[in-house]
Formats: C-alpha cells, sequence, structure tokens
C-alpha cells in the first residue's frame, strides 16, 4: 500500500548537539524556514502549557456528548469550574514560616476540593484545609533530572489471538 503525504515536512537543525526536532506543517517550505517554524513552534508550546490544566486536570480533553450544543455546554461548564478553581486557590493564603523552601498550591487537589464544595458537599473551612494541606514545593534547581524511559510501539497482533 502506497501513502502520499500531502504537506511538508520540515527537519530543523540541531536544537542540542545530537538531538534533531522534525515538524510536520502544511506551512509551504519557500516561505517559511526552519528557524522560522521553530520560532512559532516555540511561541505554540506556550499556549499549550497554558491548556494543561484546562485538558487534564478539568477534564476537558474529552467530551462527553456528540450535539454540539451539549458540546458547549459542558465547555462553559468546565470553564466555570475552572475560574471557580483559580478563584478560591488564589483567595488562600500559603503559611511559609516554618519551612525551608517555598511552596505553592496544588492546582489538581484544589479542583478536586472545589468540585465538592460547589454543590455544597463541604464546607468552606474544609476547603481551606484540604488546599492548604495539599501545597507543592517550588523546586528551581533540581539536583537530578527526572528519568525518562522510552515508549516501544504496541503492535496488532494481539488482536488475531
Amino acid at each position: 500500500m502506497l501513502f502520499t503525504i500531502c504537506f511538508p515536512i520540515h527537519i530543523l537543525t540541531e536544537v542540542v548537539p545530537g538531538k534533531y526536532e522534525v515538524l510536520i506543517t502544511n506551512l509551504p517550505a519557500a516561505s517559511f524556514s526552519s528557524d522560522k517554524l521553530s520560532y512559532l513552534y516555540s511561541l505554540r508550546w506556550g499556549i499549550e502549557i497554558s491548556f494543561r490544566p484546562l485538558k487534564y486536570t478539568i477534564g476537558l480533553l474529552y467530551f462527553h456528548s456528540k450535539k454540539p450544543g451539549h458540546i458547549i455546554q459542558g465547555i462553559f461548564a468546565k470553564l466555570t469550574m475552572y475560574n471557580f478553581s483559580e478563584l478560591i486557590a488564589a483567595g488562600i493564603s500559603i503559611r511559609n514560616a516554618t519551612r525551608n523552601l517555598l511552596y505553592r498550591i496544588n492546582f489538581s487537589a484544589s479542583v478536586n476540593v472545589c468540585r465538592k464544595f460547589f454543590p455544597g458537599f463541604c464546607t468552606p473551612d474544609f476547603v481551606e484545609a484540604v488546599i492548604q494541606k495539599n501545597l507543592l514545593p517550588i523546586r528551581s534547581l533540581k539536583s537530578k533530572p527526572g528519568l525518562h524511559k522510552s515508549k516501544s510501539a504496541v503492535s496488532f497482533l494481539y488482536r488475531i489471538a
């Protein structure tokens, strides 16, 4: 079977010695150099990072309906929960008096407790206590880099058996 690619593939220059970056885009190769594409990708990466809490913590990665009106309603409901959780978390003061590191609020824990508070299943004092209990240290310099595991492809042979 023959596959054709309908868009140009840009192979960028070395980002780090021995590491290459490959971007697939439908932009014309004559108009956009590899450096321009790398710059545009770096701008896009900031947007992806800012949407990460919406996609994974709030649950906006998947929709629970097929009708467009219900999908829009679900998006607005999750955006409302995100804004509510951010507002509650912003009002919580972090006490660093007895700690060595600076701490930040664990947004996942904040969202989970706000989901219980929003319909009235818990009190404001409980919400504040849970958020202050679930803090994450801010570590600017790590002594060891994170361990990265390579992932192999999953074959389709399991379907035959």
